[in-house]
């Protein structure tokens, strides 16, 4: 029984070697992934150049994107992590992200798949996921962008909800 629960708990964080979540290398291998795509992403002038992106990229959130994007990639690549963030649509459809601007996002996540030495059939099946996303983010010609939702904050006597979320709690992790 101590030997199953062992196996039980490794798969949990490394995940299932059959699973897309567990050939990228569970939790620390797709956080360390998204912690390079984060930055990378954060610091591309291509993107950096829509200026609502910027303003979002330099708010002093780094750490929460990080941590709600792994959640994000764990779920979708099979894991047993659940995003808690808010709908795709309602975070990015403010931001008025490009076509070229999605594409050159795309670009940068096959850039560093390769960099971090994912096998090219699961940085595929990493880039469908995503892929999957991008209506939900990408504002197509005609479109109009949404207003700014602002950040979000939890509410309730929680600690959670006291110390605000995710972004701060994350940062203050971080440090």
């Amino acid at each position: 029984a101590a030997r199953r629960d062992a196996v039980a708990a490794r798969r949990h964080v490394y995940g299932d070697p059959r699973t897309l979540y567990g050939r990228g290398g569970g939790v620390f291998g797709l956080a360390r992934l998204v912690d390079r795509l984060m930055d990378a992403w954060m610091g591309d002038a291509t993107l950096n150049a829509n200026a609502k992106v910027a303003r979002w990229h330099g708010a002093g959130m780094r750490e929460g994107f990080k941590f709600l994007v792994t959640q994000l990639v764990c779920y979708l690549a099979g894991g047993p992590q659940r995003y808690t963030g808010r709908p795709m649509d309602a975070c990015h459809k403010h931001l008025n992200i490009s076509e070229a601007e999605w594409r050159a996002f795309m670009a940068i996540f096959g850039d560093v798949c390769g960099e971090c030495g994912l096998a090219a059939a699961d940085a595929d099946d990493l880039a469908a996921l995503m892929t999957s996303m991008e209506d939900e983010c990408v504002v197509r010609p005609g479109e109009r962008a949404r207003a700014d939702p602002g950040p979000w904050r939890p509410g309730g006597g929680t600690v959670y909800g006291r110390c605000g979320g995710v972004y701060p709690l994350a940062l203050f992790c971080d440090r």
